[in-house]
């Protein structure tokens, strides 16, 4: 076992005790953002592994402790623990999570983000971002308003992906500046179920709270690790299809109405104000995903026309 140093949206990431599978983790996600976002900080991962206990395999079965100064990630026995002050990182994992990916993933990236944003370096915005010729969309509404539907949706057409749930914006980035995780979309069977082609597929254990998702893996050119919002969108679940542009102030309560505890205790209100003083509109979802996305792409290239003129 070795130690490997990353630099994902310039933190200094060193991680000691890195086996195989670790790395791979890393390497095929956190590691591909960019080193030039200037989140800052360091981070100082301590890896081992040990024999399975009798409460292993646990996988997807996650639960978070977050305190003052330690965040506490456990699994089974897999355990990660944060402490804040130092930016010092335990995890020990059972042989057998070795094998699932996508919870070493989530273990190194939720300690990854929790140092940012408990730090005032990153904030983390529930909300999707799809990009149609250069142009970027965040797509904001609450848990269930389609957000991963509608950008599987945009996918499809052959629009770039950031992100379907959450983004992450550097502080010292320009506001708008987000990064994502394009590698994973995770929909639900009944999200899936409205597509053909995912319709009965397969579905991975995953921590919220349906047990179950079904993974949806971008192709390597639509996936856009770092983008910038030029509109905001906010969803609204009625089935008439319209797009209607709205004021700051509407924008403004309408970012917050679906806004999660973590947001509302970290995100900075004049720092949303910014983020919404662009392009606003409220997007009237439809009945058909196709039809939905199509009317994004159109408001694209509206906005990408108006900004040449």
């Amino acid at each position: 076992m070795t130690a490997v140093h990353y630099r994902p949206m310039g933190v200094d990431l060193r991680v000691d005790g890195a086996v195989p599978e670790l790395k791979a983790a890393i390497e095929a996600g956190m590691a591909r953002y960019p080193s030039h976002l200037g989140v800052g900080g360091r981070l100082d991962v301590r890896f081992t592994v040990h024999d399975d206990e009798p409460v292993d395999p646990a996988w997807p079965r996650v639960t978070a402790t977050d305190g003052d100064d330690e965040l506490h990630v456990r699994c089974g026995s897999a355990e990660c623990t944060l402490v804040y002050g130092t930016g010092e990182v335990r995890l020990a994992v059972p042989t057998s999570l070795l094998q699932v990916p996508d919870a070493l993933r989530l273990m190194v990236e939720s300690v990854f983000t929790a140092a940012g944003v408990r730090a005032g370096r990153l904030f983390a915005v529930h909300s999707a971002l799809v990009q149609h010729r250069g142009t970027g969309l965040l797509l904001r509404g609450a848990s269930g308003a389609g957000k991963s539907t509608l950008t599987y949706a945009c996918l499809r057409m052959g629009m770039g992906v950031c992100s379907d749930d959450w983004l992450y914006a550097p502080a010292a980035a320009p506001v708008g500046t987000f990064a994502g995780y394009p590698w994973r979309m995770m929909m639900t069977e009944d999200a899936a179920s409205r597509f053909t082609e995912l319709a009965g597929a397969a579905t991975v254990p995953h921590p919220a709270a349906e047990g179950r998702k079904v993974p949806v893996h971008p192709p390597a050119d639509q996936q856009v690790v770092a983008a910038v919002a030029d509109a905001v969108v906010v969803l609204d679940p009625s089935p008439t299809l319209q797009v209607r542009r709205i004021d700051l102030d509407e924008a403004v309560e309408r970012f917050w109405a679906p806004a999660l505890p973590t947001e509302r205790d970290t995100l900075p209100t004049g720092w949303v104000r910014q983020l919404l003083d662009r392009p606003t509109f409220v997007l009237q979802r439809g009945t058909d995903p196709a039809a939905t996305a199509a009317a994004l792409a159109e408001l694209a290239e509206s906005l990408a026309a108006t900004s040449r003129g």
